[in-house]
């Protein structure tokens, strides 16, 4: 039997949700830039090793310990290219009325994410859009599931922690769910084969 992400397209309801950075937008020169109060380093991050950093629970230990600058983050991604793969399976969903596409950035505002969007001819008015302000994204994610009711929910992420969050909540719901793996560029539905969490 067919097991491809699309397996379920005869759902009435099926859910797509995906995030922005690195897995619609490449920007190679945004980064998250990280103090340690106490011994004054700074550590430069991308987005996806931030949030591996952020699920070892290194800044919840002591939280005053760390500062951090999203400035990248807060404004138009003005080096940013669609990542094709994704960006093409967006807008296929986005024209088909049996599915439900969603974005879901960890940034605290959509002003950006929305204007490279529609430079880029991605249909925003097709997409629900939701920003967790934060690594957590299980709100966002319960608030579309509360909302929409799907019978099915596959994620595109380029950071395991936040498919993992997704599948949490999916699964609290008792929902089927799909984690597609969005790394360099390339869509990975067999990433759990490789990875040291699965």
């Amino acid at each position: 039997m067919n097991k491809s992400i699309d397996y379920f397209e005869h759902y009435d309801k099926h859910l797509i949700i995906f995030d922005f950075d690195e897995t619609l937008c490449h920007n190679p020169s945004a980064k998250v830039y990280i103090e340690n109060n106490r011994t004054g380093q700074t550590i430069e991050m991308s987005p996806t090793e931030y949030s591996k950093w952020r699920s070892t629970g290194e800044y919840e230990k002591n939280k005053s310990d760390w500062e951090m600058n999203f400035e990248e983050f807060q404004k138009y991604p003005k080096n940013g290219k669609p990542i094709t793969s994704t960006v093409e399976k967006l807008k296929h969903y986005a024209s088909r009325d049996h599915y439900v596409v969603a974005l879901v950035t960890g940034r605290d505002n959509l002003i950006g994410p929305k204007k490279w969007m529609s430079d880029f001819y991605i249909p925003i008015n097709k997409i629900t859009m939701h920003c967790s302000g934060s690594p957590d994204k299980r709100n966002c994610f319960r608030s579309l599931i509360n909302t929409f009711e799907p019978m099915h929910v596959t994620i595109y992420e380029d950071s395991v922690e936040y498919i993992e969050q997704c599948q949490e909540i999916c699964a609290f719901f008792e929902i089927p769910f799909s984690g597609v793996l969005v790394k360099d560029g390339v869509i990975n539905i067999n990433w759990r084969k490789n990875d040291t969490k699965s």
